[in-house]
């Protein structure tokens, strides 16, 4: 069986030397800029090239996330550190922007692109899509069970990389905007601010509570699979993955030293493979949640969840007794130690945290005590009897684990042979080979001279030339061919060791691949591309797309459909002309939904690919009933792909798209990768939804090239950024989202079914999702509706609707094809009058009626949303 992979963190040079040091054959780390851990320390330039230098010395692997959304302006900066990055000879690049995928591809197609789990790569489709990219490896979703990870592997070619430890995200990686629409921290751009390990309550349709007190209901324990090493492996996984460049590198040395223990016992002997308690609970003593193996083995329901504590458990010690003498009496569950930390789950205030200063037993003071044995600590003054405890550091595993790459005795170092030749009268000459055939010779700078008293021998030179400090070589064979009793100086026997030892180093490093091309070369390309990446095909446009709050319109476009529409002239209509006044769009979850977008004049009405729980799938006559209405009212129905799916759901998908095209839909609404491979495999065309995180100009024209009809901007970028954007895309079908509840998070784990449906794992849910709606309470006493489909997927909803009706001018400017309304969710009544405000307030544009009408149709959106609106991110952006 193939070796897999073993890849573990680094948010720090101290770490990287602590992954390493414990077995790791890839480090993956951040730069300073475009890496989707902004909180970590990561890596200077200056660093980064020092990183990848000790980490092929010694043989392992370097991979760098570039992994964030990227704005217009930020590419050239983006795209010339991918080029320092391959000059450094780092190994791979771990990216999510399809903007700088296309500029990769086009000037450094030699660099290995890894795609980032940000790209919620589910099924098939998708990594057969990063395949056909020339895409190296992909980073599965980590909602896939091994199944689906199974079917994946055999039907690519693509390199596949797992999860198997470390935290989990609540909703599927690139999926989620709950940090970026309640805080402005994006984790799409790496500063997620982790609201998910929040507390919650849940509470039915009219906000009351279902349950006693708020819980952690988002908080995920943690990913954990030493025992599941031989599923992961036969199920195709070339590279395991170790969460955590924001772990202490104690994390890091213990769990990297656990799975490269468990993975080469397992590949020695398969048979006897076993993971002893000792090693589950050293785990689990750096840190943990509570562990889950995931999804691997299925939906795990409530045990995926950590609902009491969203930090650091610790291992069980026991409970505290009566309290004699002012110390407590605790049976000890795991063996304790002076210096170990405690964390008392006192009834009262919750968690207090201590260490351990004294331990008595049978009232002598003790430096440590066994698993099984009494003993009598001092704990905080709320403490009270039966009051649980648990030991969050071991001071021991500690010390112990740091001398592992602090320590250069216990560093591992790699066997050399050395070849040592003399004879008087020439220069002694040292021949110095590593494991991989490598091999450098060095000369004395003097001849060797007979010896008068102490002539070399194995021992002196064993002594001498075994001197490598440190060095991550040892001498592991020494042969000296010596004729006669010669002798040089020792310091010459110095020299020649580290010159020797210099240059095999250098040998080493020059070894791994630099995948670039020259420097001039590059900035040669580099210019021609981005010229013609920011050639605009409307040169007069550019300056009124950067006004905002511009007026004027006129049908304009780009041959493919606008939804303009003509307007008179008016005193107030601004001297551009070729201004194109955006067609209304709305996105609806099912028929009744679009006949009433239709009937309130929306000119195109998205149908989702999901059926959500309580409504019916559509049949093909009931789509055709809907195109045919459509077409009679001049607009267009687009149905759409789900957004995400499984490798087990892919027939079901099949099935769906057949149903498409059997109705007679011309366009497909997509949203993730798989789905525009689906498109490819049938010569399809299709309309490329926001989920797909289109972020800058580069992204748009690359997907629109290899056929996409157009493209949803994600609603993370703010006005500026449209304008850049829009002015490097001049005629290209655009759309923007200017008015919804957007769903914060989707997820594969049910909150209803694991709290209200009795879901535990191999559980049938009771489906309380068909009986009313629910929501979830913050601190701040919002409730986030929440929504489930058929699938079993939920989806948590701000609570607050996203509403620019009365900046409609502004938007307007931008020049964009289309506005959409983002109501899948949302009734038929509510639809139609949403609909037909937008519509109004559109038509009003570029009139003297203008301010009224927009003012008016603010004031109408606001009775539609109780819990209040929001700009979502068009003015204040994202960090």
């Amino acid at each position: 069986m193939p070796k897999p992979e073993l890849m573990a963190p680094a948010g720090n040079p101290e770490t990287l030397k602590a992954a390493i040091a414990n077995g790791a054959d890839a480090v993956y780390l951040g730069g300073q800029q475009f890496n989707a851990r902004a909180g970590a320390a990561n890596f200077d330039r200056d660093q980064m090239v020092a990183a990848i230098e000790y980490a092929h010395e010694r043989d392992c692997r370097i991979y760098v996330t570039v992994n964030i959304l990227l704005a217009d302006t930020e590419l050239p900066t983006a795209l010339d550190y991918l080029y320092f990055l391959g000059e450094a000879r780092a190994d791979g690049i771990i990216v999510q922007d399809l903007g700088l995928v296309a500029l990769a591809r086009q000037l450094l197609p030699g660099l290995p692109l890894i795609g980032s789990t940000q790209m919620t790569i589910t099924n098939v489709a998708g990594a057969r899509y990063l395949q056909g990219l020339g895409f190296q490896r992909v980073v599965l979703g980590r909602e896939l069970s091994l199944a689906d990870i199974s079917a994946i592997s055999s039907q690519v070619e693509i390199e596949l990389e797992a999860f198997v430890h470390g935290a989990l995200c609540f909703s599927y990686s690139g999926q989620c905007l709950l940090s970026s629409m309640i805080g402005g921290r994006s984790g799409n751009r790496g500063r997620c601010a982790q609201p998910c390990r929040l507390a919650y309550l849940l509470v039915d349709e009219n906000g009351r509570p279902l349950e006693a007190k708020p819980e952690h209901l988002l908080s995920t324990r943690d990913l954990y699979t030493l025992d599941r090493v031989p599923d992961l492996l036969a199920a195709g996984v070339t590279a395991f993955k170790i969460e955590g460049r924001l772990r202490r590198p104690e994390y890091v040395a213990v769990v990297t030293r656990a799975y490269r223990r468990i993975i080469d016992r397992y590949l020695a002997d398969p048979e006897g493979f076993t993971v002893s308690p000792a090693e589950r609970e050293e785990v689990a003593q750096i840190f943990n949640r509570d562990f889950t193996p995931g999804y691997l083995a299925g939906d795990p329901g409530a045990d995926l969840m950590g609902y009491g504590r969203p930090s650091n458990r610790g291992l069980y010690l026991g409970r505290a007794g009566q309290r004699q003498a002012g110390r407590w009496p605790v049976h000890l569950e795991a063996p304790l130690s002076r210096g170990d930390g405690l964390d008392v789950w006192v009834s009262r205030g919750g968690h207090q945290g201590m260490v351990v200063h004294h331990i008595w037993q049978e009232g002598r003071e003790i430096a440590a005590a066994p698993a099984g044995a009494t003993v009598a600590l001092e704990l905080p003054p709320a403490t009270r009897p039966g009051d649980r405890i648990f030991k969050t550091s071991d001071a021991e595993l500690l010390e112990r684990i740091r001398r592992t790459y602090t320590s250069p005795r216990e560093e591992p170092r790699m066997p050399l042979a050395m070849l040592v030749k003399a004879r008087p009268g020439i220069p002694l000459e040292l021949e110095v080979r590593d494991p991989g055939g490598r091999r450098v010779t060095v000369q004395t700078r003097v001849a060797a001279a007979v010896a008068q008293r102490h002539p070399l021998d194995q021992a002196t030179l064993r002594a001498q030339l075994g001197r490598l400090g440190n060095t991550p070589y040892r001498l592991a064979h020494l042969e000296a061919t010596l004729e006669g009793p010669v002798m040089v100086p020792l310091s010459e026997l110095n020299r020649v060791r580290r010159e020797a030892i210099d240059l095999l180093r250098q040998k080493r490093l020059q070894a791994w691949p630099r995948r670039v091309p020259d420097r001039e070369t590059f900035r040669a390309a580099r210019e021609r591309y981005l010229a013609r990446l920011e050639a605009i095909t409307a040169p007069e446009l550019v300056a009124g797309e950067r006004a905002a709050g511009a007026t004027g319109y006129n049908q304009g476009g780009s041959g493919a459909v606008t939804g303009g529409s003509q307007v008179p002239a008016s005193p107030v209509m601004h001297r551009r002309a070729n201004q194109v006044r955006p067609g209304l769009a709305v996105a609806v979850g099912d028929r009744e939904g679009a006949r009433a977008a239709l009937e309130a004049g929306a000119r195109r009405v998205y149908l989702a690919g999901e059926v959500w729980q309580g409504k019916r799938p559509l049949d093909t006559s009931g789509l055709k009933e809907l195109l045919a209405q459509a077409r009679e009212q001049g607009a267009e129905l687009i149905p759409a792909l789900p957004r995400l799916w499984h490798e087990q759901e892919t027939p079901t998908v099949n099935r769906h798209l057949e149903h498409l095209l059997a109705a007679g839909a011309a366009l497909i609404l997509v949203a993730n990768l798989g789905g525009l491979e689906l498109l490819q495999q049938h010569h399809l065309q299709g309309w490329g939804d926001y989920p797909l995180n289109v972020f800058n100009a580069a992204a748009v024209k690359d997907l629109i090239a290899t056929g996409l009809a157009g493209v949803t901007l994600s609603p993370e970028l703010n006005l500026e950024q449209l304008r850049e954007l829009r002015a490097r895309t001049a005629g290209l079908p655009l759309e923007i989202i200017v008015h919804g509840s957007l769903p914060l998070m989707v997820s594969a784990h049910c909150v209803l079914g694991a709290r209200l449906g009795g879901k535990k794992t191999g559980r049938t849910c009771t489906a309380p999702c068909r009986r009313g709606h629910y929501g979830l309470k913050d601190r701040l006493g919002l409730v986030f509706p929440i929504a489930t489909d058929r699938q079993c997927h939920f989806y948590l909803y701000n609570p607050k609707e996203m509403s620019l009706v009365d900046h409609l001018a502004v938007i307007a400017a931008l020049n964009l094809n289309w506005v959409r309304l983002e109501v899948r969710e949302k009734p038929a009544g509510y639809i139609r009058r949403l609909t037909g405000l937008y519509r109004e307030a559109l038509a009003a544009l570029g009139t003297r009626e203008e301010e009224g009408v927009l003012a008016a149709a603010a004031r109408q959106a606001e009775d539609l949303a109780p819990a209040g609106i929001t700009r979502g991110h068009y003015f204040r952006g994202v960090i």
